[in-house]
């Protein structure tokens, strides 16, 4: 299911990725993320815990608030609740123009193919059917399956996918889903024939 979405913990997450001066990405990057986490201020946090967090491995809990308080403190912050105050107070919430590698659905003729990926190793291959829908042709290590049909306007490169849901090929439908919630999209290609 992955971790339930707290808009302030995608930013905590971006904040700590750029202190520690790289995105993560390997099991090793979550080992000396702790590592460094613990040698600057005196505060274990695991490795698996950081996994979790980032999505590296799937988790269906809301992370405790001990947890953000710690990376909170690795930002030089008191606690979880004053970097939600100083992110609020701060703007960097408010809307924003921004440049990315974008798919839009209009671009796309019925038949083509688009691969997206996230982190970690998420990989799902799609084709365009028509009008606003799509259906998952392969997929490697994510919630999505082959056969699954979903709606989307446009895909966007560092940006989470958000699909409002997915109608299996039995005929249940899901609740909204969301992809690369922490980092967004890292591969989205249009596959030529």
């Amino acid at each position: 299911m992955g971790t339930p979405f707290i808009p302030e913990l995608g930013e905590l997450l971006r904040q700590v990725e750029e202190k520690f001066g790289r995105r993560l990405s390997t099991t090793t990057d979550y080992e000396l993320l702790s590592f460094v986490v613990e040698r600057e201020i005196n505060e274990m946090i695991s490795a698996s815990t950081l996994k979790r967090l980032w999505g590296y491995v799937s988790y269906s809990s809301t992370p405790r608030i001990a947890t953000m308080d710690t990376l909170c403190r690795y930002l030089g912050q008191k606690d979880f609740k004053e970097f939600c105050k100083k992110l609020k107070d701060s703007g960097a919430i408010v809307s924003t123009f921004f440049t990315s590698k974008t798919v839009e659905v209009s671009s796309l003729k019925k038949g083509d193919h688009l691969m997206l990926g996230w982190a970690p190793n998420r990989l799902v291959k799609l084709q365009f059917l028509g009008g606003d829908s799509f259906e998952v042709i392969a997929a490697d290590n994510a919630k999505l399956r082959p056969g699954d049909k979903f709606e989307a306007s446009e895909f966007i490169l560092g940006v989470p996918l958000f699909i409002s849901s997915v109608r299996r090929p039995d005929g249940t439908v899901t609740p909204p889903y969301v992809a690369a919630k922490a980092e967004g999209l890292n591969v989205l290609e249009v596959l030529t024939k």
